[in-house]
């Protein structure tokens, strides 16, 4: 048995040893990582973008070909992740089903459903290899996304478009302004991994991680700053080389005084309008939307007490709210919607990451891989306090990326001994039966 196998639940697969199925279920993967934040190519009739037919697909044949990773990311960890999600997926059904609109049940679980199980089947479970190019695959379309937005805004002087707001923030692929930053936040961390591993070149680094910080600012979104600046910071302090951490301030201290004394009039007047203003004065009342949320989280505290065991249902915070609109917090609104029983789900999944977390730290040289890991993870779990639902697959697919990514880390160093002690022989799901590891794949 191989030490992937111990670590992934998955046989791994020489990519000289491929055949034609398996390289066409690799591309159909690697397309599907690459425009999940593709979000405007998705259907009219319900949210199904490209990126989730290419990632049907390549489960298909994962699952005839060479077998779906049943552990995900280690075997205690996949359970307790799974029994999140059933506790988040039956909190929303039972409450929806007792609600006036039960078929919104049945969509927003299968949403979740699919963005939290199926890209995790899709993506984890692989050789250290495969996943690199998944992770230079999805940094290269951020990269894009963020020059297409520059071209159109400085260059076409688009605005009210489908990837420009009318008041000139960049919507991009995502189509919306703060997931926007929020996914330009979340390549962060999987560039500075890349960079410190040697899989890109140190120039290319720089002129992507420019980019994507200067779309940032053309988004207008404070929630994208932090996230931004969290990510930075926190891969450098977490990667355990105080290397990054000076080299960034070193680079980074003069750019913010130049900005501070002469470089305002530079920045995007967007930057400037929504996100400048609170941070130089310290008035979050200027940051955007901030008062208009913060109504919002009161009026779902006020209403949590009635709905603490059986929810309003699924998408029906909305409906039933004063101002018709959801409470842009995740936790508070799974628990109005899906009852404590949902929210808790959702806390359960979050802690289920970081046993594999933990564990990466303790593989010899595994520090920049599990920083990048927890920084991601960490990342969404405060983000979830100013989003409403998450199940959109361009927030999925960067967390469970970097924790595949810690995963095949681990299993390419060959450590039998971490957490709990040597892992039990593998089972492997395979089309229509369950068998031992070292089988080779279906031909």
């Amino acid at each position: 048995m191989t030490d992937m196998t111990r670590t992934t639940g998955v046989q791994p697969i020489s990519p000289d040893r491929q055949t034609f199925w398996q390289r066409i279920e690799l591309a159909c993967a690697v397309c599907a990582v690459f425009l999940s934040a593709v979000n405007f190519l998705r259907t009219n009739l319900f949210y199904f973008t490209l990126s989730d037919l290419l990632f049907c697909i390549s489960l298909t044949l994962r699952a005839f070909c060479g077998g779906l990773p049943l552990r995900l990311w280690g075997r205690a960890s996949a359970t307790v992740w799974l029994c999140g999600l059933l506790l988040l997926c039956s909190g929303l059904m039972i409450s929806s089903l007792l609600s006036t609109a039960p078929i919104r049940g049945i969509v927003i679980v299968g949403q979740y459903l699919f963005a939290y199980l199926v890209v995790a089947l899709a993506v984890c479970g692989r050789d250290l290899r495969t996943m690199w190019t998944f992770a230079r695959a999805y940094v290269l379309s951020i990269f894009l996304m963020c020059l297409h937005g520059i071209y159109l805004i400085h260059i076409d002087g688009q605005k009210n478009t489908a990837f420009v707001s009318g008041n000139g923030r960049l919507t991009g692929f995502v189509e919306r302004e703060n997931e926007c930053a929020a996914v330009i936040a979340f390549a962060m961390p999987i560039l500075l991994l890349l960079v410190s591993r040697g899989r890109v070149g140190k120039i290319y680094a720089t002129v992507v991680g420019a980019t994507m910080a200067y779309g940032i600012l053309l988004t207008g979104s404070n929630t994208g700053l932090a996230s931004f600046a969290f990510a930075l910071l926190g891969f450098m302090v977490l990667s355990g080389s105080w290397k990054y951490v000076v080299v960034g301030l070193a680079g980074l201290t003069p750019l913010a005084l130049w900005i501070l004394h002469s470089g305002r009039d530079y920045l995007p007047v967007v930057f400037q309008r929504r996100v400048l203003g609170a941070l130089e004065t310290g008035d979050l009342s200027q940051a955007g939307s901030f008062d208009h949320r913060v109504e919002l989280i009161h009026e779902a505290l006020r209403r949590l007490q009635d709905n603490m065991w059986i929810g309003l249902g699924a998408d029906q915070y909305q409906v039933t709210s004063a101002v018709k609109q959801p409470v842009h917090n995740l936790y508070l609104l799974l628990s109005t919607e899906g009852g404590i029983i949902a929210a808790i789900g959702f806390g359960v999944m979050i802690a289920a990451t970081f046993h594999p977390i933990a564990r990466t730290f303790r593989v010899p040289g595994g520090a920049a891989y599990a920083a990048c890991a927890l920084v991601s993870v960490s990342m969404f779990a405060l983000m979830a306090n100013a989003f409403p639902h998450l199940y959109g697959r361009f927030w999925t697919v960067p967390m469970i990326l970097t924790l595949g990514l810690a995963t095949s880390y681990c299993g390419a160093m060959g450590n039998r001994n971490i957490g709990n002690g040597a892992l039990p022989p593998v089972r492997i799901l395979r089309a229509g039966r369950s068998s031992r590891s070292g089988l080779s794949p279906i031909r």
